[in-house]
Formats: C-alpha cells, sequence, structure tokens
C-alpha cells in the first residue's frame, strides 16, 4: 500500500506540473561551460533580469576551471546575456535565453568566437551565424567603415534568407550598423515577417533608435514647417527641388566640419530656387542656437531651430532619431540618403542636382 501511495503522489504531482507547466519551470537559466581542459579564464555574464513588476541589469562572473564552469542567472522574462572576456571592452558573443534554459557552451579552444551556443533555436542559429562570420566580425570590431558595411553585407544575407527567423530580427538589431547603411537597414529590417516581425525582439533589446516602427517607404512628409531664425517660419515642400536636410547640435561630434562642408554646397549652388539646404538645430537654448548662425557665414540656407529635438513631430515624422543626421532627396522626393555622414550626404547631393 505504501509504494501505491507513493506512486499515486508522483502522478499526481506529474499532473498538477502539465496542468500548470509554469510552476513547475525554475525563474532561471543554467549557463555551463565545457572547453578544453586548459581553459582557464574568467568570463562576465551582463543580462538584463526581470519579472512582472520590475527589471535590473545584473552581472555575473564566472570562473571557468579546466575548461568547465557554471552559472544560474535568475529571471523571468525572455533576456538577452551578453558574454565579455575580461578586460574586453565589447562583448564576444550574444545569446537568447528565456527561464528554465539550459544553456550550453561549447568548443575545442577559448576563443569564443569558436564557440557554440545550444540550448533554444535562436541561440543556436546565433551562435551558428557567428561561428561562420567569425572574421568579418573580429575586423568590424576596428571601426573601419568598410569593415563594418561588410559585417552589414553578412548580416543582410542572413535575413535574406531567414526572413521568418526571430535570428534575423536580433541580428539586425546587435549586429547591423545602423548608423553606416540606414537605407539598409530599412529595406531589411522591412523584409522582416512571422514571428521575426514581432515588436518584443525591439523590446528585448531596447534600443533608442527603435521607438517607433520603421516606415515600408522611405519618403518624407509632403509638406515640412519650420520654425527658422530671421524669417520665423519656412515651409519645404519635398519634390519640387532637391534638398538637403541637416540635423544637428552645436556640440555634435562632428558639427564643424559638418557646417563647413554645408558651406562648400552652398558656395556650390548659390541659386536657393533650385535646391533646399537646411541646417536645422536641435540646441534647447535660443540664444545657444542664435549666435553660432550670425558666425558661420552659412548664406541662401534655410537656419531652422528644432528645441524638441527628436521629440519634434517633424523629427518623428522624417525619421529623425539622432544627430548629427542627414536627409538628401532628390527632386521627385525620393530619399536617396539617411545618415550620418556628411561626406556621402553631400555626394549624394550632388548627384541629385545634374
Amino acid at each position: 500500500m505504501k509504494n501505491i501511495r507513493t506512486i499515486l503522489i508522483l502522478l499526481a504531482g506529474a499532473a498538477l506540473c502539465c496542468l500548470g507547466l509554469s510552476d513547475c519551470t525554475r525563474n532561471e537559466i543554467r549557463v555551463s561551460f565545457d572547453l578544453p581542459e586548459k581553459t582557464n579564464r574568467t568570463y562576465t555574464l551582463l543580462y538584463y533580469a526581470s519579472d512582472p513588476a520590475k527589471g535590473w541589469i545584473t552581472e555575473e562572473v564566472v570562473n571557468v576551471a579546466e575548461g568547465h564552469g557554471e552559472a544560474v542567472l535568475p529571471t523571468v522574462n525572455p533576456t538577452l546575456i551578453w558574454l565579455f572576456v575580461a578586460g574586453a571592452k565589447d562583448p564576444q558573443t550574444v545569446i537568447y535565453a528565456e527561464r528554465g534554459d539550459h544553456i550550453e557552451i561549447s568548443g575545442k579552444s577559448a576563443s569564443p568566437a569558436e564557440w557554440k551556443v545550444s540550448g533554444n533555436p535562436v541561440s543556436e542559429s546565433l551562435s551558428e551565424w557567428r561561428t561562420a562570420n567569425a572574421g568579418v566580425i573580429a575586423a568590424a570590431r576596428g571601426g573601419k567603415r568598410e569593415d563594418r558595411l561588410a559585417l552589414n553585407k553578412a548580416v543582410s544575407a542572413y535575413v535574406s534568407a531567414h526572413p521568418a527567423d526571430p535570428a534575423s530580427a536580433l541580428l539586425m538589431l546587435v549586429s547591423f550598423d545602423r548608423r553606416a547603411d540606414e537605407a539598409g537597414f530599412r529595406r531589411n529590417w522591412n523584409l522582416l515577417r512571422d514571428e521575426a516581425a514581432d515588436r518584443k525582439w525591439k523590446d528585448l533589446v531596447s534600443r533608442s533608435d527603435m521607438d517607433s516602427d520603421v516606415p515600408a517607404e522611405d519618403r518624407l512628409p509632403s509638406r515640412i514647417v519650420l520654425k527658422t531664425l530671421g524669417t520665423g517660419c519656412d515651409t519645404i515642400e519635398p519634390g519640387r527641388v532637391p534638398l538637403l536636410l541637416y540635423f544637428t547640435r552645436n556640440n555634435a561630434r562632428t558639427h564643424g566640419s559638418d557646417i563647413a562642408a554645408l558651406r562648400a554646397l552652398v558656395r556650390e549652388y548659390p541659386d536657393s530656387s533650385r535646391r533646399v539646404i537646411a541646417d536645422i538645430g536641435f540646441d534647447t537654448d535660443s540664444m545657444t542656437r542664435l549666435y553660432p548662425t550670425r558666425t558661420d557665414s552659412l548664406r541662401t540656407a534655410v537656419r531652422a531651430w528644432m528645441p524638441l529635438g527628436v521629440s519634434d513631430a517633424v523629427a518623428r515624422e522624417a525619421g529623425v532619431m539622432r544627430v548629427p543626421y542627414m536627409i538628401v532627396a532628390d527632386s521627385k522626393g525620393r530619399v536617396v540618403y539617411r545618415g550620418d555622414n556628411m561626406e556621402e550626404a553631400a555626394e549624394r547631393f550632388r548627384e541629385s542636382m545634374k
């Protein structure tokens, strides 16, 4: 009888787990390392732990001794785990995990670039892409534009081949350099479909430039009304003549060189009836904005003031989410450039003026 009673209790417990699976899943993620025996290193796991009421950034240090180590990461909601090698500024890899997952990290060397990550389909896809593109990723960390564009190309190839895979959304949010190729980012982002297009991936990464949806068509509003210095108000109508909109602050990192480039364009194309060049300042103080406009010799350009910055309705509708930022449109109103590289913006503007 005692054995029968024990069996009945176990069966009842199993039934309860099946009825309420969430109650039987621990609010934690296990991460284990299985590396070569000679590996003795310290790694940091940085992630956002959260429950329905609150969230907090958590850092867990894992000591891998003789190739083995393990960490238990408490959390309720899905999260991204950023893995750092001791002393490194940038994370070596990113791992997607949900509560109850057992993330296994294995490899034949101590180099994270060669590690395989398993535990759920999303992280496994990310791991396969990372190992296949290890050289491109390492080169992009050097910061050269051509290397960052090569990394973007690798991400684009994966997105094109797997538009419904959530890993595509995470690669776009984590690995694609939007500053280097704004148009490419928009084009690839709009390829995402099904589960990959779910908003939860944007919320998971929580990027400031993804607060609103990426528009399907890269066009400007039909009328752009600006508060201007001197005239009080000015209306720009894209589609009449080529235009270059430059959004900035006086303390923006490239403000001086950008203004010099705009000055060269104004001199090159002095007839303001054939083009629009607008310098739009996000400085909150009017005097801070007014003084430079009197001294920088940027003539026959629209000098506008937008103290609300990226929160301004015009900025939001135009898709401006940071400074410095340039938008170039041709005489048909088609946006031919978006980004923060004035040299490229000027080149696209000259092409539109031909």
